[in-house]
């Protein structure tokens, strides 16, 4: 039977198919969450005007205004866009990359990756700088020379670096051919050759000077004379002879021919000079412009908004959904949406002045906070937090307090925005103001099983503030007030890095009011810390307490009195079938704790699982394998309810779908998704609504067992497979759970469809 008519009858038979799931990833994929907002160049192909940011890659459809975002996730092979040049003849985008990674997406869809340059070890910058098309090569300019791409075949055919006088190694700017010669804009000026097979073009000797004295830049066709930029000022030079084409010296931001003219971009103004006329656009702000075929001109100002049209109307400006600044700092790890910080601390723990505020990750996409729109002084957004109990978020800073916000229902269950509800500083809560510059320093908070709120005060003479579920303040003294990244274990015992080195842990007792019952200790190398150099700490389901420095990761396992004679562990695994410890000497700067209990750890050499009780590494991903943007990943985030990973790099937010989310206490209406499965998906399928470690086994209507497995947290997957690796035949399957002590079960259904 057709599939599509099975489908259409279990449809009427009443078999529920979810949607549910529709703004969320599947269980193992990825995406991109980065700032498009200051967009710095552009360029226009025969059906999209594509644009990049600092950290963000994507497309506009001339045609509807549909704007599409673009990146690894998508198919792209690098990170940090700074280089877009469209052949009109071949129909080709050239998009090169800060790594020298450089890559050709042809008739707007095929991506070919040319990674030569990228693989070469060359120290220094790397960045593609310019491209220019003639007939079947695209020669790319950079700062170790000229390359000469073929078109067809995909590869680096040529390079030429020794080309300047006496053969010494010479950056090129930009390049053009123009009749039988090849000109180069350099550091020092303009360098022509005989464009031919016949001609080694790396014999230096071939190579004179057009234009000599000064950086030249921006070389574009300009009739028979050659227009370029140096010194600020554009010129025109035809046979040795130069002009100058605007002598005032202003900025320029490019120049670049084609059948409309030659374009000037520089200041606010677009120049372009065709048949012995010039016509001038004043735009206020412009870095990079483009012009598609209909003539008229989109452009980027680098500040924001994105990529604007300058249409007949107005200025229309595009911008896909992100965070609007390109810093991250923190993310939350336990609550219903994403709270991240964009501002951040120096290496002393000292002030950034940033005012990037904070971003919101909700179902609709990202709500954006500035600094500027509290009109609070408030800057340098550092920690953020969760408060389950009040179902509060919280953002701290590093100048003047908290901002406390609670999340906006949209009526279906999902929060559609925030609002501000209160603040507290110096003058509604114990918070203490600190000299010279008078300012609020909050460095941490978490929540103990109580209820309560609790607060690190950085430098502050009571360091640790409690505000109690009733509402009441409380404050502690503690033997040092440098007390950073608060986390409470299982016992409620507070955990606080110290920015002079090691750990300092404490407990009030049982009753809060006397002083005579608390304990506190500080922990370093002697106990067994690898390093007193402390980047991330975190406690997990079980009460283990994972510290990572400098140096690896140290784990607390509750084997020793921890107040009176503290030991810190060190995990040894066997891997790949040699015996280390876990996690080697990896700077660990950030570890976030799943719904199995398993830990990722955030490293400068990519993000890492580890099982739950330490004994190996489960996945290890990095910018080679992965869409991750960067292997330096400085936090980490996490929507515990789907298991959605956050992964803040030096390059901006990724996320990953684990397989692991929140386990239910008791069984809920379990999800399948997708469902129906079609016979064109090959990722994994995913069952939710689960108890911890629940046993799950799917079957066919007859009973017939096809798969079993156990529940991750909350959550099972499935790879569409038997055990024997074969698939089972398209009908309605049917998913049974039962908890760990058997005490509990759940059914569910879906449909899975494959070509028999």
């Amino acid at each position: 039977m057709n599939p599509l008519v099975k489908y259409i009858l279990l449809l009427a038979m009443g078999l529920e198919i979810s949607n549910s799931q529709a703004q969320l990833i599947q269980t193992g994929q990825w995406r991109s969450h980065l700032s498009y907002k200051d967009a710095k160049i552009c360029e226009a192909s025969n059906r999209y005007v594509y644009a990049a940011s600092q950290q963000g890659f994507f497309r506009v459809l001339n045609a509807s205004n549909e704007i599409e975002k673009l990146g690894k996730s998508e198919g792209f092979h690098g990170a940090g866009v700074c280089a877009l040049f469209y052949f009109k003849d071949k129909d080709i985008l050239l998009i090169g990359y800060t790594d020298g990674n450089i890559d050709l997406l042809k008739n707007d869809q095929t991506i070919v990756n040319i990674p030569g340059f990228y693989a070469k070890l060359l120290q220094g910058n790397k960045s593609i700088l310019h491209a220019y098309f003639s007939g079947n090569n695209a020669l790319v300019s950079t700062y170790f020379g000229l390359l000469v791409i073929d078109l067809t075949n995909n590869e680096i055919n040529d390079s030429y670096s020794s080309i300047g006088p006496n053969g010494t190694s010479i950056p090129v700017l930009s390049s053009l051919i123009v009749g039988d010669s090849v000109y180069i804009g350099t550091d020092k000026g303009i360098r022509f050759a005989k464009w031919s097979r016949l001609v080694n073009l790396n014999d230096y000797t071939q190579w004179n000077w057009l234009f000599e004295g000064k950086p030249c830049t921006f070389l574009s066709p300009f009739g028979k004379k050659i227009v370029f930029e140096s010194d600020s000022f554009v010129y025109s030079i035809e046979k040795g002879i130069s002009t100058l084409l605007l002598p005032e010296k202003r900025g320029v931001a490019r120049i670049w021919n084609n059948e409309f003219g030659t374009h000037v971009v520089r200041g606010g103004d677009i120049y372009t000079y065709h048949n012995a006329t010039v016509v001038k656009e004043s735009i206020n702000l412009v870095v990079s412009a483009t012009q598609f075929k209909d003539k008229l001109f989109w452009f980027c100002t680098g500040i924001g908004p994105g990529l604007i049209k300058k249409a007949p109307g107005g200025e229309i400006a595009f911008m896909p959904d992100g965070p609007a600044d390109p810093s991250i700092f923190k993310m939350t790890q336990t609550a219903p949406n994403i709270l991240a910080s964009g501002g951040g601390v120096s290496s002393t723990f000292g002030n950034t002045f940033n005012n990037a505020g904070f971003y919101i990750y909700l179902p609709g996409g990202w709500k954006n906070n500035l600094s500027s729109s509290f009109n609070t002084n408030m800057y340098d957004f550092t920690y953020v937090h969760f408060q389950k109990s009040r179902g509060w978020y919280l953002a701290a800073t590093h100048s003047n307090g908290i901002l406390v916000m609670r999340a906006l229902n949209n009526g279906k269950g999902e929060s559609e925005n925030f609002e501000i509800i209160n603040r507290f500083d110096d003058v509604n809560s114990p918070l203490k103001r600190l000299p010279p510059l008078n300012l609020i320093r909050v460095s941490g908070m978490a929540e103990d099983s109580k209820g309560n709120l609790w607060i690190a005060n950085y430098g502050s003479t009571n360091p640790l503030i409690c505000y109690t579920k009733s509402g009441q303040w409380k404050s502690f003294d503690l033997p040092s007030n440098e007390v950073k990244n608060l986390v409470i274990d299982n016992l409620d015992r507070k955990w606080m890095i110290l920015q002079s080195g090691g750990i300092q842990v404490f407990d009030e007792g049982k009753l809060m009011d006397n002083m005579s019952d608390d304990r506190s200790v500080i922990i370093g190398t002697k106990n067994g810390l690898l390093s007193n150099d402390i980047l991330s700490i975190q406690s997990d389901k079980l009460g283990y307490v994972w510290i990572g420095s400098n140096q690896g990761l140290n784990v607390y396992t509750g084997s020793s009195l921890l107040f009176t004679n503290p030991k810190i562990d060190r995990f040894i695994v066997e891997q790949d079938g040699l015996v280390g410890y876990l996690m080697g000497e990896e700077s660990i700067n950030d570890i976030c704790v799943d719904g199995g209990n398993r830990k990722w750890m955030a490293t400068n050499n990519g993000l890492f699982l580890v099982e739950p009780y330490g004994q190996s590494v489960i996945l290890h991903f990095n910018k080679e394998n992965s869409p991750l943007l960067s292997d330096r990943i400085n936090c980490l985030g996490q929507v515990s309810s789907t298991g959605e990973i956050f992964a803040g790099t030096d390059r901006g937010i990724t996320s990953y779908r684990s397989d692991a989310n929140d386990a239910k206490e008791n069984f809920e209406k379990i999800k399948v998704y997708p469902n129906p499965v079609s016979p064109s998906y090959e990722g994994l399928i995913t069952i939710e609504g689960l108890t911890s470690n629940a046993e799950v086994k799917i079957t066919d209507a007859t009973g017939k067992l096809i798969y079993q497995t156990k529940a991750n947290g909350g959550k099972a997957t499935w790879n569409g497979l038997r055990h024997d690796g074969t698939k089972p035949n398209s009908g309605v399957l049917i998913v049974f759970a039962v908890n760990s002590d058997g005490s509990e079960t759940a059914m569910g259904k879906f449909i899975y469809m494959h070509k028999n």
